[in-house]
C-alpha cells in the first residue's frame, strides 16, 4: 500500500475510531471506576508498523525489557515485509512474531482482525506501541485487550490526536534519538503513574549497540562466487565499496539525485583502485544508467537480504542515503557513510561507531517528522 493511502486511512478512519473508542472507555471509567494499580508485565507485545529500519533501531528497547522482565513472554507485531529483518536480530522467537500484510486496505484490515483474535489468545497484558502518532496503532493497542498500553501522547501539542486509549502516555522527545524514545516507552512501565507527563525520569544507562552478524565460510565463498560471475577480474584482496542506489524509497524526498550517484561513481573509479558494487532497489531497469566498467558491478535488485549481510562483511565501506540499508549495515563492522538531507541523524543516525554522517541541514530540517506524519511539502 502506498504511504499516502495509509496516511489518508489513518486520518479519515483513525480519528473517528480513536474518538469513539476513547468515549466508550471514558464512560466505562465513569460508571465503573477502578483504582489505578501497577500490572506486572508477563506477556508483552511490541507493536511496530513503520519503516523496516525502525525495527532495527528498536533492538535496544526490546533487549532492555527482556532484562527487566526476564520471565516475560515477548511478542512483536509488524508488517510482513519486516519479518526477515527481525529474524536477523534473533531477539524474539519466530513463533512470537505476528505478521500483518499491507498490500492494500482489504488485506490490512483482514489481517488486523485475525491478528487481534490471535493476540487475545496469548492473553497479552502489556502493549508497547512504538508508532509515533499513528491512530491505527492506538486503536489496535486498545483492541488487544491489554491492561497496560504504552504509547506516545501529544499532551499540549496541537493536532496529532490519537485518542485517550493508552494507559502510559509518554511524551515524544524530538531532540533525542528514536532508540532513546523507545527506551522511554519501556521505562514508563515501571515509573510512577502519577508522573505527568511521562517520562520524567532520567534515561537509564542502556547499551545502544546493535548485535554484529558474522557470516560462515560457506556464505563467504558463496558471495565471492556470485561476484566472480559478474567480474572475471575480481580479487579477494580488493577493497570493496558498496553504494546503495535506492530509488523506490516510499519517502521519495530522501532520495539522492541520480546525477550525484553517477558523479560519485566516476570519481571513485578514477581516484581509487577499489571495486565498486552497486546495491539497492529501483522501480525500473537501472542497468543502462551506470557506466560499464570492469571495477563496477551492478547488483541492484539482484541480492537477497542474507546476501547483503554477506556483502557488508567482506566490504570496507557503504555509502548510502538515509534509510533501512544504513541500519541493516550497522549489524556488521563495515564503515558507513550516511547521507542525510530532509531527515536528521540526531533522530535516526545509525547505531554504530564506524560511521560518518553528512547532514544537509535544510532550514526545515527535520522536514520529515512525527509532527507532519513524514509528509513534507518540499
Amino acid at each position: 500500500m502506498r504511504i499516502g493511502t495509509f496516511r489518508k486511512i489513518d486520518f479519515f478512519l483513525g480519528i473517528p475510531a480513536c474518538f469513539l473508542l476513547s468515549l466508550i472507555l471514558n464512560i466505562k471509567k465513569y460508571l465503573f471506576p477502578v483504582r489505578k494499580t501497577v500490572i506486572h508485565a508477563q506477556n508483552i507485545l511490541f507493536l511496530e508498523f513503520s519503516e523496516t529500519g525502525a525495527v532495527i533501531l528498536a533492538y535496544p528497547a526490546i533487549k532492555k525489557i527482556k532484562e527487566r522482565y526476564p520471565n516475560a513472554s515477548i511478542y512483536l507485531w509488524i508488517f510482513k515485509e519486516s519479518a526477515e529483518f527481525i529474524d536477523l536480530l534473533k531477539v524474539i522467537p519466530r513463533e512470537n512474531i505476528i505478521l500483518m500484510r499491507s498490500a492494500n486496505i482489504f488485506t490490512l484490515l483482514a489481517d488486523a482482525l485475525k491478528n487481534i483474535q490471535e493476540i487475545r489468545r496469548y492473553k497479552i497484558d502489556t502493549v508497547i506501541d512504538m508508532e509515533l502518532f499513528s491512530r491505527f496503532s492506538s486503536v489496535l493497542s486498545y483492541l488487544s485487550g491489554a491492561k497496560n498500553r504504552v504509547g506516545f501522547y501529544r499532551y499540549t501539542l496541537e493536532g496529532l490526536y490519537r485518542g485517550n486509549l493508552h494507559t502510559h502516555k509518554v511524551a515524544y522527545n524530538v531532540y533525542a534519538h528514536i532508540s532513546k524514545n523507545f527506551i522511554s516507552l519501556v521505562q514508563s512501565l515501571y515509573a510512577p503513574l502519577d508522573n505527568i507527563p511521562l517520562l520524567k525520569n532520567l534515561w537509564e544507562d542502556v547499551d545502544y549497540s546493535l548485535p554484529k552478524i558474522s557470516i560462515s565460510n560457506q556464505n563467504r565463498q558463496f558471495i565471492w562466487s556470485k561476484l566472480r560471475l559478474a567480474s572475471n577480474l575480481l580479487n579477494e584482496k580488493d577493497a570493496i565499496i558498496l553504494i546503495n542506489f535506492y530509488l523506490d524509497d516510499k519517502i521519495n524526498i530522501r532520495q539522492w539525485a541520480v546525477e550525484n550517484y553517477l558523479e560519485l561513481i566516476r570519481r571513485l573509479l578514477e581516484n581509487t583502485d577499489a571495486l565498486i558494487i552497486l546495491i539497492g532497489a529501483t522501480s525500473g531497469n537501472a542497468a543502462s544508467i551506470f557506466p560499464k566498467h570492469e571495477r563496477c558491478i551492478n547488483l541492484i535488485d539482484k541480492t537477497t537480504l542474507h546476501e547483503l549481510v554477506s556483502l557488508f562483511n567482506i566490504s570496507v565501506m557503504l555509502i548510502s542515503s538515509d534509510g533501512r540499508m544504513v541500519h541493516l549495515a550497522s549489524l556488521s563492522d563495515i564503515y558507513i557513510v550516511a547521507l542525510f538531507g530532509p531527515e536528521t541523524p540526531l533522530l535516526y543516525g545509525p547505531l554504530t561507531k564506524n560511521k560518518k554522517t553528512f547532514y544537509k541541514g535544510f532550514a526545515c530540517s527535520p522536514c520529515l517528522s512525527a509532527y507532519n506524519y513524514k509528509n513534507s511539502i518540499y
